[in-house]
């Protein structure tokens, strides 16, 4: 009895189905359901047939091989199916049947190598191939609920196996050994003496063992005495049903005289009165074959795709996508949350009614003569003051960050043990402002400490204090509950490169006099109060959903026409877009090689959401020089995965105090090496200039014609080791050296601490930088900018100072974009931030992509992503992005062509699957609708 050969066989086989292809120069990649097969020995052409690693193949599948050296035979075992080939024998056994190879077994470096012919896809594995990456990919099938090869069969009976159609006679229908499709020596189904393309064959109960709901392919192999256009698979009722003439799934193909053609239908199980499938040529007029063979008849249910975090839509040779959500798609139907918000006292209201008379325990005045811990890495100066409740603040200025924030930080007199009891309510009032930050969020930070004065210094007060970057003074008021012996004060610095102001600086003790609960608390400062995020009615975000509808849609023509040049009315054309032009991304590291599940998630996500990524570290250029394999590594594997952009990130990252004179030792860092930096400290401007050069170039040159785009400098503003020695200038060489290695590469500045505060003049000093790049003829085609917000701001604000950026017409993009912790506590404001930066920034034309620095919150808690939480929970902000990336600025659509073979369409700028179907004919092609094509698309049915 001939049995469906194993997914091992057909891994063998279907590689010989493409050995008209000469692949001597190119290696050939085998993909098994979705992972890369490692061989030690590739596949090699011999006489136009490819061959393959048997042993490899069987092993990865867990099947088990056997080598018989005296008859330098092979077999493998894997279930029920045992394969056997010898060396040099154009026929194998399956089963203990024949099959005939094309070329026969060969032993190469000890391996051997199986050529192997085409074979049908009863099989049990789905086969595709794309030429331009040499790649065999192979996907199994589900679960087999049906299946009919006629080999173990003596009779085959009319109203018991099968009942026919039309005006045809059953007595025409027998089992034949005249033709079978697998081995050449079994048998099939003979439907003989055919007159009329009606006369059909159905094969009774054939989905007793199918679910409702359940979507199968129906597969078998049809062999005729003549050419035809149609040959139909089609599903069916039983007599009576409203189904037994009239078929809710059928599909037509071409087919030639005298050879096997494979047909096949898909269908969703939704009624128990679908029994049957039919074999018929529907309406045909020419080629109505006399005889037809049947055989290898299979239900199997359709596979989903194994992915674990989100529902996925599959296409052959393409990048899952997710399944989102059927939201609608206008402005009407983004997703909100419901809030109400109430008028908030403020704290200095709550303040002012408080007691009048609380213990002053300490004073602005204590502060003011701190003493400073920490001299080599800050600084701090008394200053002069206006229009604040005090005249004096403090100056401190931090020029290295420490290892430990507390090396750097003002020591108070201590607290008076005579003015407090334990347990009493202690409010610190304290005023900041940010005049500098280094930071990404261009936010200054600083600690406040209430401890013992004693190892292990335990704290009652321990709070940051962090104020944007901006001439604003914040006024925090930090309550804490007093403790007998913890007196000492300290006001930590070392958090960032940055300078911060402060001042009037008090304790107060309200011992029991109110509620601890009733003490204000603040210690953030807050410039935004998240209303808008939560209000349809915005004018903002109409106004840029109105130019996403102009600048990222455009006319989509299909125009479907016959062999002979005429165009064909009526003809149905379903549009499936795949992927977007624009480029939306995310930041990978070496996760994405991991083989434990968090790996498999991490891979799953990558491929699922984005079409672009840019490594987190990997090449950056300390870790480049010393690791070259792990950024290509990773970099490949995001390829492999079905993205179609990688940017490099960074080629310069000009970073200061590197080197410590004193010592003569280089600060371990990712982006200025050990030989730069004393280059840099001895001032060496020619090998300098040499060193980054080679550096430059070598890293581009190594990625010429696969990093779309590369981070010339990054953070100019805070990272200038180089420039403060010797001007712009230096970035006319650096950009123009990356040109010459990759004349094709696109040419970014990308730059951090823009967060939609103007206050904090970042945007205003990087427009100086550009302005001077201009001038000086720097060669640039873009501008990045990271996007790591630290506290709620208006988008709007943001927006604005992006579009600061478009008078220099180049390309714009968000490179790093996070939000805080601080920001994740609010779960829906932080995903309707997220949900407003996106539509305003994809509402810029000249923007680019839009890349997050993340997926996954990281297991500590100290970052925030857009996506999934820490177990791989799809977050508010997930829902949000796939939400606007897939379904609202996605395009699906199913139509007619008009009288003039036309269908016409507003359509997102990106690839398309787009189909046409008319006459029993069909035809599929690849395009890309991208802005600025003319987008008209001709579909020709042979």
């Amino acid at each position: 009895m001939k049995k469906t050969l194993s997914l091992i066989l057909s891994f063998i086989m279907i590689i010989s189905c493409f050995s008209c292809v000469s692949f001597a120069d190119s290696e050939i990649k085998i993909i098994v359901d979705g992972n890369a097969l490692t061989m030690d020995q590739n596949p090699i052409i011999v006489e136009g047939r490819t061959l393959v690693p048997l042993r490899a193949i069987f092993e990865a599948l867990g099947a088990k091989v056997e080598w018989d050296d005296a008859t330098k035979t092979a077999t493998g075992v894997l279930g029920a199916t045992t394969v056997s080939l010898q060396i040099n024998n154009t026929v194998a056994k399956v089963n203990g049947k024949d099959v005939t190879l094309d070329v026969p077994a060969q032993i190469v470096n000890s391996r051997t190598l199986v050529p192997v012919r085409f074979i049908s896809e009863s099989l049990g594995c789905k086969v595709d191939w794309e030429d331009a990456t040499k790649t065999v990919t192979i996907a199994s099938v589900g679960e087999t609920v049906f299946e009919l090869n006629f080999d173990d069969k003596t009779s085959f009976e009319e109203n018991k196996d099968f009942i026919i159609g039309g005006l045809y006679k059953g007595e025409n229908v027998s089992l034949s050994s005249d033709l079978d499709h697998t081995t050449s020596v079994g048998k099939s189904l003979k439907i003989g003496k055919r007159t009329a393309s009606n006369d059909r064959v159905k094969i009774v109960n054939a989905f007793s063992d199918a679910k409702i709901g359940e979507t199968y392919v129906i597969s078998a192999w049809a062999y005729l005495d003549t050419d035809t256009q149609k040959m139909s698979i089609a599903v069916f009722g039983d007599k009576g049903t409203s189904f037994a003439y009239t078929a809710p799934a059928r599909k037509t193909y071409p087919a030639k005289a005298n050879t096997w053609t494979y047909l096949e239908v898909e269908y969703t199980y939704d009624n128990e009165e679908i029994t049957q499938i039919g074999f018929d040529q529907g309406d045909v007029k020419e080629g109505i074959a006399s005889t037809i063979y049947i055989d290898d008849i299979k239900i199997t249910k359709k596979k989903v795709a194994e992915n674990t975090l989100l529902p996925v839509v599959t296409r052959e040779g393409k990048r899952p996508t997710p399944v989102a959500k059927d939201t609608g798609k206008t402005y009407d139907d983004l997703i909100f949350y419901d809030r109400e918000f109430k008028d908030n006292v403020s704290l200095d209201e709550v303040f002012n009614s408080l007691p009048k008379d609380p213990k002053v325990l300490s004073t602005n005045e204590k502060m003011l003569n701190a003493s400073l811990m920490g001299q080599k890495y800050a600084t701090v100066e008394k200053i002069k003051v206006d229009g604040m409740p005090f005249s004096e603040a403090l100056r401190a200025d931090v020029k290295i960050v420490p290892a430990k924030p507390y090396d750097a930080q003002i020591v108070i007199d201590s607290l008076g043990q005579d003015g407090f009891k334990t347990g009493d309510n202690m409010l610190c009032i304290f005023y900041m402002r940010t005049v500098s930050s280094a930071n990404e969020i261009a936010q200054g930070q600083v600690q406040l400490i209430v401890e013992q004065e004693v190892s292990p210094n335990n704290k009652t007060l321990q709070e940051d204090v962090k104020t944007l970057m901006g001439p604003t003074w914040k006024k925090v008021y930090v309550p804490f509950a007093a403790k007998e012996g913890y007196t000492r004060l300290c006001i930590r610095l070392g958090y960032n490169v940055q300078t911060v102001e402060f001042g009037g600086y008090e304790i107060l003790n309200y011992e029991n006099k109110v509620d601890f609960m009733d003490l204000p608390s603040s210690t953030t400062m807050e410039v935004y109060d998240k209303k808008e995020l939560f209000q349809k009615d915005v004018e903002w975000r109409k106004e840029a959903w109105a130019r996403i509808e102009e600048i990222r849609r455009g006319d989509i023509k299909v125009i479907v026409k016959d062999e002979n040049g005429n165009v064909i009315p009526d003809a149905d054309v379903k549009i499936d877009m795949y992927d977007h032009e624009f480029k939306w991304g995310a930041a990978i590291n070496g996760t994405i090689m991991k083989e434990d599940t968090f790996g498999k998630n991490y891979r799953q996500a990558i491929a699922a959401l984005y079409n672009t990524a840019v490594e987190e570290t990997s090449h950056k250029p300390v870790e480049y020089i010393n690791h070259p394999e792990v950024g290509r590594r990773d970099m490949e594997k995001a390829f492999e995965l079905g993205l179609k952009n990688f940017r490099g990130h960074t080629l310069v990252w000009d970073r200061s105090n590197t080197f410590d004179p004193e010592t003569g030792v280089w600060k371990e860092n990712t982006s200025v090496s050990e030989e730069l930096s004393k280059l840099i400290y001895a001032g060496d401007k020619e090998k300098i200039d040499a060193y980054m050069k080679n550096t430059i170039q070598t890293t581009v040159t190594d990625f010429k014609d696969e990093i779309c785009e590369w981070d010339v400098a990054n953070e100019v503003l805070s990272n200038k080791e180089i420039r403060s020695k010797y001007g712009n200038e230096v970035l006319v060489n650096w950009f123009k050296w990356a040109r010459e290695a990759d004349p094709d590469t696109k040419l970014y500045i990308n730059e951090t601490g823009i967060v939609g505060n103007s206050e904090n003049g970042k945007m205003a000093d990087f427009k100086k930088v550009l302005d001077d790049m201009v001038k000086l003829g720097v060669d640039f085609d873009g501008i990045g900018i990271q996007g790591h917000i630290g506290t709620y701001v208006s988008p709007y604000d943001f927006y604005k100072e992006i579009m600061e950026l478009v008078p220099y017409n180049k390309q714009i993009k968000i490179t790093e974009y996070d939000t805080s912790i601080l920001m994740a506590k609010d779960k829906e404001a932080d995903a309707s931030f997220m949900r407003d930066i996106m539509i305003l920034m994809f509402s810029i034309e000249n923007m680019d992509g839009f890349l997050s620095w993340g997926i996954i919150d990281n297991t500590s808690g100290t970052k925030n992503y857009p996506i999934f939480d820490k177990e791989w929970n799809l977050k508010l902000s997930g829902e949000q992005y796939i939400d606007l990336v897939y379904n609202k600025w996605w395009t699906q659509e199913d139509g007619k062509t008009d009288a003039n073979g036309t269908y016409a369409l507003k359509g997102y700028y990106g690839d398309y699957l787009i189909t046409a179907t008319a006459n029993g004919k069909s035809a599929t092609v690849d395009v890309k609708c991208y802005k600025g094509n003319d987008n008209v698309v001709e579909i020709v049915l042979k």
